[in-house]
Parts: structure tokens; C-alpha cells; sequence
């Protein structure tokens, strides 16, 4: 039996991604096994390509998944309804993603509004959150970071792979401040 078929059996019996040490520890094959495990992976990884199927790479390792164009087929399978964010877990979850590690007066500075504990229990409760330590301030308030988990769930081997921000442009300031001419500056104030 070929080795690309056994690694593909067992990406496709797995309820989690498997990193290459995985498939050496199952399979029972040797350290110097690595080069032709991986070179089996990305075959499979080709040969999937232009099929509804993908063999990704993501942080915890190599799983199968569909790919994104049916997504809408496929949800029509379950009756669970997707997880619904709101868009202030999303932009507290997007500042814990960018900004890590950071604590929850770093977001609320941030957004200029109150993070509700709900949020924040929401993030951790999903696993895409955890708390990394705490800051060496009064008060020592939590550090929050994303997870593993939070890089699988949003198929990233690395929170590199965040898309870039794009450019903020540039806002004329609304309300200058008044200043003096130069003629102004330079005449003494009159006593009435």
C-alpha cells in the first residue's frame, strides 16, 4: 500500500489536524521517513486542488476540508446554526489579533467604548482566546492573545497571515486650533 494513500485515509478518518510527527508515530515509520511524508502530503495537496476538497496546512498540523465555493451547499446539511458575532465581538476579537497581547482597558481605548464581559467570555468560551499573564500595573489586568484554535477555525498556520490593514487616509483636522497671525502676535494688548 502506498504511502500517499495511507496519509490520506487517515486525514480523512481524523477530527483534527495531524502534524507530520503524527503520521510517522502512526504509521510506525522513522525520523528519515519526514522527507518522503511530506513529499506525499503535497501531492495530496495537488491532486485535490481543482477538487471540491482541499488539504490545507494550518497551525496544529495537515487536515481535509471543504472547499470555501460550497460552503452554502454544505451548511444546508445541519440544522446548527452558524455562530452569529456581533460586530463588537468582531472588532474586540480583530484588536486581540492585531494589537496581542493586550487587556481589556487596551480595547476599550481602542474602540472608545466599554468591552462587556459577555464578549470577552464569548472569545474565551469559542477557545479563540486565552489569557497570556498579566500586566505589571495596578490592578494587574489580564493580557489576552488568540489561540491555536483561533488560527485553525480561521484555516492560518500563523497570525502572520492576517490580512494587512489598509491605510488609514488622511482626516484634515475639524477643529484647529485658533492661532495669531504674525501682524496679531506682535501688538501689545490695549487698556481700555
Amino acid at each position: 500500500m502506498e504511502i500517499k494513500q495511507r496519509l490520506e485515509a487517515m486525514l480523512l478518518a481524523s477530527n483534527r489536524p495531524l502534524k507530520v510527527l503524527d503520521f510517522l508515530e502512526l504509521l510506525g515509520l522513522e525520523a528519515d521517513d519526514e522527507a518522503r511524508v511530506v513529499a506525499a502530503l503535497y501531492e495530496l495537496q495537488n491532486e485535490y486542488k481543482d477538487r471540491s476538497i482541499n488539504l490545507i496546512e494550518v497551525s496544529s498540523g495537515f487536515r481535509v476540508q471543504i472547499d470555501q465555493a460550497f460552503s452554502n451547499d454544505i451548511a444546508k446539511l445541519w440544522e446548527v446554526k452558524p455562530l452569529k458575532l456581533s460586530k463588537t465581538t468582531l472588532e474586540t476579537l480583530s484588536i486581540i489579533a492585531y494589537m496581542q497581547p493586550v487587556t481589556r482597558g487596551d480595547i476599550e481605548e481602542i474602540r472608545g467604548v466599554a468591552v462587556a464581559t459577555n464578549v470577552i467570555k464569548l472569545l474565551i468560551d469559542q477557545g479563540w482566546i486565552k489569557i497570556k499573564g498579566f500586566r505589571d500595573v495596578a490592578g494587574r489586568p489580564a493580557l489576552f492573545i488568540t489561540t491555536q484554535k483561533f488560527l485553525d477555525d480561521f484555516s492560518m498556520k500563523s497570525i502572520s497571515e492576517l490580512p494587512a490593514l489598509p491605510e488609514l487616509p488622511n482626516i484634515p483636522n475639524i477643529s484647529p486650533e485658533l492661532s495669531l497671525t504674525d501682524e496679531e502676535a506682535e501688538q501689545p494688548a490695549q487698556d481700555t
